[in-house]
């Protein structure tokens, strides 16, 4: 088995932050090797300069064994490369077919492009590769798994032998996940080498050969995934022994803080995507909310923090009733804060600086006092609450753009915790961020508990909601279909409601 990439010192600067320093890097054929580190560490830039988006400062690239100059995506792609982005790059309006050959289409006479060769093309690959899609829909109405297929077979259909997935799972669900790895494997046996960037340790050990560790830019392991443990890959990312398991303080809740009666809501086409949920959270309780997505979630969590003013039922906010068109600042004026489940869209706004986004939060939350924000005094602040969340920066007023997608997670969940909220979202908030982060944010999380805030935290990941919540709440085809604890519910137990299956039979 020879090496199918070879990376040898490899150096990238932006400015005065060192991203990659020195790393060597083999991925072998017919390997899926796995590479991990906390968010910053420097991963995902060592990819794309091996997908030709970025250029080394120093270092040397081989593939099959040949010293190649990587200049583009293109001559990436000309070496066998393909990458599939942790944020999707399909054009939504366009059909599967479309989307795939965008960029090199089979003509026909005149340049024509031969659209039943293209759709027949697609079909056997989706075939081979066991990755099924329908050619001619259209990638806005799809689910995000089938988006990820799509993503995949366009790199294989423009020829790549090397196949590099940025956090592929941190969009999917449990059954998804099961299926995408299934996916991988058959993809190794058929000769294609991949590289796994993932913050997951139970993901990496299950599906991977080797794995490279990152940390601050260095390598500070290559291991074997059948020699090695969970727990050596976490000291090894975070340079010290990791405790990973949770542990909080007996539930005493207090008053309701969060009620929310009969939410009934359809969606532009008619379809109902809320049917009569109710329930309420109170104060220093985790309310867990279990599904698959597309279950209801999103929509229950718009209702709520006020992005969606169309729907039938009631929202109360500490003691105080808000109607549909009471939108997202006259709620956070009651204390609702939210921890967006897109941090990209929803959490932050890209353009503004670091400084203008942790602002956002806390100057709206300000009740009273001078409608001017003191840009000195926000600025101490804002710094404060980048220590005090271990939060990797450049400068204040640096773009949110520029942080690694770890790094501009805990700014989002600083700004909400520190505006002292009496009820908080909390969707997805641990996506896309690595074992350190993870831990760092389910203890925050818990002293927000501790302090009495009423939190409805909203996860795809079963084993999140199990650790953190008081009481789980099930939603099934829009409706809260069972409530459960972890004393009375395995995750088996609940993993069944969250597919309809209740006492036995469908739901």
């Amino acid at each position: 088995m020879g090496n199918r990439v070879e990376m040898t010192g490899i150096t990238k600067r932006f400015g005065a932050v060192t991203a990659n320093d020195k790393v060597d890097f083999v991925c072998k054929d017919y390997c899926i090797h796995g590479l991990i580190g906390e968010n910053g560490a420097g991963k995902t830039t060592l990819m794309k300069i091996l997908y030709g988006m970025y250029s080394p400062d120093e270092g040397s690239i081989r593939i099959n064994g040949k010293e190649v100059r990587l200049t583009s995506p293109k001559t990436a792609i000309q070496h066998g490369i393909g990458m599939v982005h942790q944020h999707f790059t399909l054009v939504p309006s366009l059909t599967v077919a479309q989307n795939i050959i965008l960029g090199n289409p089979p003509k026909k006479g005149l340049g024509v492009i031969d659209r039943d060769r293209a759709i027949k093309k697609i079909r056997e690959m989706s075939e081979l590769y066991n990755l099924k899609v329908d050619p001619l829909a259209v990638v806005e109405d799809l689910p995000v798994g089938i988006c990820q297929r799509v993503e995949i077979l366009k790199a294989l259909y423009l020829g790549a032998d090397i196949l590099i997935l940025d956090e592929p799972t941190a969009i999917l669900t449990p059954q998804e996940i099961r299926q995408l790895f299934i996916t991988l494997k058959e993809l190794k046996e058929k000769g294609k080498s991949i590289v796994l960037i993932t913050h997951k340790l139970a993901e990496l050990t299950s599906v991977t050969d080797d794995i490279t560790i990152l940390r601050n830019g260095k390598v500070t392991g290559h291991l074997k995934t059948s020699e090695t443990s969970e727990e050596e890959i976490a000291r090894m990312m975070v340079g010290k022994k990791m405790n990973m398991e949770v542990t909080k303080e007996e539930h005493r809740p207090g008053e309701v803080r969060l009620k929310v009666t009969d939410l009934t809501r359809y969606d532009k086409f008619g379809v109902q995507t809320l049917d009569q949920v109710s329930f309420e959270v109170r104060a220093g309780e985790i309310v867990g909310v279990a599904g698959v997505q597309g279950n209801g979630q999103t929509d229950l969590i718009d209702v709520i923090t006020g992005f969606e003013n169309e729907y039938d039922g009631t929202v109360i906010i500490g003691g105080k009733e808000f109607r549909a068109q009471d939108g997202v600042a006259k709620r956070r004026l009651q204390g609702l804060m939210h921890i967006p489940e897109d941090r990209q869209s929803r959490g932050a706004a890209l353009e503004a600086s670091l400084l203008q986004n942790y602002s956002m939060g806390n100057f709206i939350n300000q009740r009273g006092g001078s409608p001017l924000i003191n840009w000195r005094s926000q600025k101490v602040k804002a710094e404060e609450a980048y220590k005090m969340y271990g939060i990797k920066y450049g400068k204040i007023e640096d773009p949110a753009y520029s942080l690694s997608g770890g790094n501009l997670q805990k700014t989002i969940v600083a700004r909400e915790m520190l505006a002292e909220p009496t009820v908080l979202i909390a969707a997805q908030p641990t996506r896309g961020v690595d074992i350190g982060a993870t831990t760092f944010i389910h203890e925050k999380l818990l002293e927000q508990r501790e302090k009495g805030v009423a939190i409805l935290l909203v996860s795809y990941e079963l084993s999140e909601i199990m650790s953190l919540s008081d009481r789980i709440l099930v939603m099934y085809n829009g409706r809260i279909i069972g409530e459960t604890t972890t004393n009375e519910s395995s995750e088996e137990d609940i993993g069944l409601l969250m597919a309809g299956i209740k006492g036995g039979d469908a739901s």
